[in-house]
């Protein structure tokens, strides 16, 4: 018997899958899939309850009552008796559940008398919502309908505000167990926001107060729109659909949605899938970017229908409900078109938004002006015209306007903000049909967490807590950067539309200059704010980089960018819409390290707006000979002093530039106190917790290959590097020898200041060893302790990107390599560099999440030249693609 339940499970959840992967429908699935466990179960209790001489009524409960089971869904039952249970009733239970663990299948079960189960809509919330979808298998059937007449009459008459008040507080809970966010990289399909259970919240806040939760018949009852049960219906079947699948895949109850999971399902899901253009990876197939867009519809759609049934659940059905008119000017008229009523802003009726649409966008005007929400009605109603009075809305010459000052007025510190509220209803996309398909677009990456109109928001949102000061003392640059901004309309507007281009295409950047142009010429912005909403746009992307990924000291390069700017404004601009843009990917994408080199380089690039290119020249002399003096005073050695002339005059001008007079003269009794202590290497570290980094100074004697054997060494201690600036003192005295004075930043694995001083004493042994060739490299790093990372556990494939450009930089070659961000990367690049005989002049080293940025400024080490030669350009990028290749 054992092994005849154990098959027949396993042929049930065989034809579920099979069903799933010939696309059939996810409700008609599960509840093909339910009937036939319903069968096994009934048979199984069937005898046993034959057998049982106390009248007892088994119910199927939780998700199997429902009729929404998935392969590896556990089962819950109920036995229930009319009389507190005996043991006889408890042995039947056990017989019922024993043959089912024998066959591995989860199952759980309850026994209660008929009195105990009536009263747990007051004592056990957990068990009472089960119960609301009971269904009964087998046993006494008029019993079994007895209890749930009564049981539904219980719950009917418990106060609603105390049912969904305990809904509310069990559903607050959970979030904080498994996110509160719909926008997760990994979502659970079952207990996450939007999923399984927040589903049945709803469903059982309808029950309890409707008697129903069935979309058509809440449609019926004027509970729900004809639009919002189809939507509310497509969304079950989408879950089910997906958690069929999931566990098929899993072979296990699984209701994570891991990374591989996602690529193992997408395929039979969505296998017409096909690249809509957009810049997702192409190592992914696009049927993955499907499935999560599918996701965050769904999920979005549950969660704020959730809340709607929560809301309907608790409402007062007195139709002659408390008004008061709306005045948003003190003394000034009563507004014609809205009212509030029971605290909420609502439209006098529906007509006033189908006479002038545009108010359908200025009620949110008069929320923020009030610090009010919009009534559930409203919303309801808002959603509705947005659907089907989209043309009419952009025919309204004053819908555009009054949408720019609702994107520019930074007051509203509502949390969802109305922008978001907008978003939700179809409001954005009704106004501008661009923004429809940014609606929901994933890239299946874990750097960017949000979709791209959420990740648009958020910087809107961000853009406006800056204008209003509420981070001065944190980020002061970009807070006073803003308050300067002359155009703010072009800036709201370049801030909402930087990735409109997105879906459409690559580069996006430059396809969304031309959408955004037709978006803002349709919302009536001036044609000057309009050119640079062009600029924001198609240059929204190089700021970044360009902090990130370049010699900030390269005054070639500022000119460069001043130049593509044009103007201070320009340049206000786009620092501000590249700091919300970064700040907005992900919760934690912008850090101490990444603000600091962005406002670097606005700081950079203003001053040499306001200066000229004489920096370029007379300036940095200045600056070398002043930073050389005030060394001298600070280290108390005269200015002309022999010995500290001789050490200044064997460093390039670079280094003076970018170091502090303080800085160098730190340097200095490292260097002269290395060369005391007769080592081959000297290590001063300092923290700076504000930046969330541990700056390494290195005072060595060069060698061929020393980037790489530092970086070996950091590695084999769990050390990242983020940034490098790397100087080669060359001899000035016949009895020097070559010195080498490089400077790191690093952090921890987790992003943090590296402050364990055992770990950085055995970096300083470490590196001894290596320099003087008592320990190899390689066995150092194979040594390496394994430890928890980003990179052990299963992330989308990152494919590897390798440009060499010799237009950059005046005197190097610029190497720019994106590959998978794992452990070693930074030494095994930097071993072939010296292999292919190149000299590191500097690097940059960044992360997004799994993906390295790595950019190296080389020259060829014999000739001190550029490398231009285009069969060593082809042999190198080679070399390096296979090795990367092969990690």
């Amino acid at each position: 018997m054992q092994s005849d339940i154990a098959q027949r499970f396993a042929s049930a959840r065989q034809r579920a899958a099979d069903a799933v992967r010939a696309g059939g429908n996810g409700i008609e699935v599960s509840r093909d899939l339910s009937r036939e466990v319903d069968a096994i179960v009934i048979e199984v209790a069937g005898r046993e309850v034959a057998k049982c001489k106390t009248p007892v009524a088994v119910y199927a409960t939780g998700g199997f009552g429902r009729s929404e089971l998935a392969p590896y869904s556990d089962l819950d039952l109920l036995v229930l008796c009319a009389k507190t249970p005996g043991a006889e009733v408890q042995a039947l239970a056990e017989a019922i559940l024993y043959p089912l663990w024998d066959a591995k299948v989860d199952a759980g079960h309850a026994v209660r008398s008929y009195k105990q189960a009536l009263a747990l809509p007051a004592s056990d919330l957990a068990a009472a919502t089960a119960l609301l979808d009971a269904r009964f298998l087998t046993g006494d059937r008029a019993l079994a309908q007895r209890f749930l007449e009564d049981f539904r009459a219980r719950v009917a008459k418990t106060a609603a505000e105390d049912f969904v008040a305990r809904l509310r507080a069990e559903q607050k809970e959970r979030h904080s167990r498994f996110g509160d966010t719909i926008f997760l990289l990994e979502p659970d399909l079952k207990n996450g926001p939007g999923g399984m259970r927040d589903l049945c919240v709803g469903r059982w806040a309808a029950m309890a107060r409707f008697g129903t939760s069935d979309p058509q018949a809440l449609l019926a009852k004027g509970v729900m729109t004809g639009r919002l049960a189809q939507a509310f219906t497509a969304a079950i079947e989408w879950l089910l659909r997906v958690r069929i699948a999931v566990h098929a895949a899993a072979g296990r109850r699984q209701d994570h949605l891991r990374f591989a999971l996602q690529e193992a399902i997408a395929l039979q899901l969505y296998p017409e899938a096909r690249d809509r253009g957009g810049v997702i990876r192409p190592a992914v197939h696009p049927a993955v970017e499907a499935l999560m867009h599918q996701y965050h519809a769904h999920a979005k759609l549950i969660r704020n229908e959730t809340e709607r049934l929560l809301q309907r659940a608790t409402a007062r059905e007195d139709q002659r409900r408390p008004s008061r008119p709306v005045v948003t000017i003190e003394g000034g008229p009563v507004d014609e078109s809205f009212v509030v009523r029971d605290g909420g802003l609502e439209a006098l009726d529906a007509t006033v938004f189908q006479n002038k649409p545009s108010e359908m966008l200025r009620i949110f005007q008069v929320a923020i002006a009030l610090n009010i929400q919009l009534s559930l009605r409203t919303l309801e109603l808002l959603g509705e015209m947005a659907a089907s009075h989209a043309e009419a809305l952009r025919g309204d010459p004053d819908a555009g306007r009054t949408f720019v000052e609702i994107l520019c007025d930074g007051s509203d510190r509502a949390n969802p903000s109305r922008l978001e509220q907008m978003q939700d209803l179809g409001l954005l996309a009704a106004l501008m049909p661009e923004w429809e398909a940014s609606t929901g677009r994933v890239q299946h990456d874990i750097y960017h967490v949000y979709t791209v109109d959420q990740h648009a928001l958020y910087a809107v949102g961000r853009l406006h807590a800056l204008g209003r000061g509420d981070h001065a003392d944190n980020l002061p640059v970009p807070t006073e950067t803003v308050r300067a901004v002359t155009r703010p309309v072009a800036l709201a507007a370049g801030t909402l539309l930087h990735d409109v281009g997105k879906p459409y295409g690559s580069p996006h950047s430059e396809i969304g200059a031309g959408l955004a142009v037709t978006i803002s010429r349709r919302l009536g912005i001036e044609e000057e704010d309009i050119r640079r909403v062009e600029f924001l746009v198609r240059q929204h992307l190089v700021m970044g980089q360009m902090s990130q990924r370049r010699d900030l000291e390269d005054l070639g390069m500022i000119s460069d960018f001043a130049t593509l700017c044009g103007n201070e404004e320009n340049l206000r601009e786009l620092y501000v819409l590249t700091f919300c843009d970064l700040a907005s990917v992900a919760p934690d994408a912008m850090s101490s390290w990444k603000e600091t080199l962005l406002a670097e380089l606005y700081s950079r690039t203003l001053t040499f707006m306001r200066r000229g290119p004489d920096l370029l020249g007379s300036e940095r002399a200045e600056i070398v000979e002043r930073r050389q003096k005030r060394a001298a005073r600070i280290l108390e050695e005269a200015e002309d002093s022999p010995a500290l002339t001789t050490l200044f005059a064997g460093f390039p001008d670079r280094y003076f530039v970018e170091n502090t007079a303080l800085r160098i003269a730190r340097h200095v009794r490292l260097v002269r106190a290395r060369r005391a202590a007769g080592k081959m290497s000297l290590v001063e570290v300092s923290h700076e917790d504000r930046l969330g980094i541990t700056e390494m100074v290195l005072a060595a004697l060069d060698m061929p290959g020393l980037l790489a054997e530092v970086a070996a060494v950091l590695y084999a201690n769990r050390i990242e590097v983020i940034d490098a600036a790397i100087y080669s003192r060359h001899p000035v005295d016949p009895g020097e020898a070559a010195e080498a004075l490089d400077v790191f930043r690093v952090r921890d694995s987790v992003g943090r200041p590296v402050t364990d001083e055992a770990r950085w004493s055995k970096v300083r042994d470490d590196l001894e060893a290596v320099l003087s060739g008592k320990v190899e490299t390689e066995a150092l790093v194979a040594g390496r302790p394994r430890t928890d990372s980003i990179a052990a556990w299963r992330t989308p494939a990152v494919p590897t990107e390798l440009k060499m450009d010799n237009d950059v930089s005046r005197d190097f070659t610029v190497l720019e390599i994106v590959t998978e961000d794992r452990p070693g990367t930074l030494y095994a690049i930097g071993r072939t560099l010296f292999v292919e005989g190149l000299d590191i002049h500097r690097s940059k080293i960044a992360s997004e999440a799994n993906r390295a940025i790595d950019v190296f400024y080389v020259r060829d080490k014999a000739t001190m030249e550029k490398i231009t030669d285009p069969a060593r350009m082809t042999r190198l990028k080679s070399r390096l693609l296979d090795l990367l290749a092969q990690r």
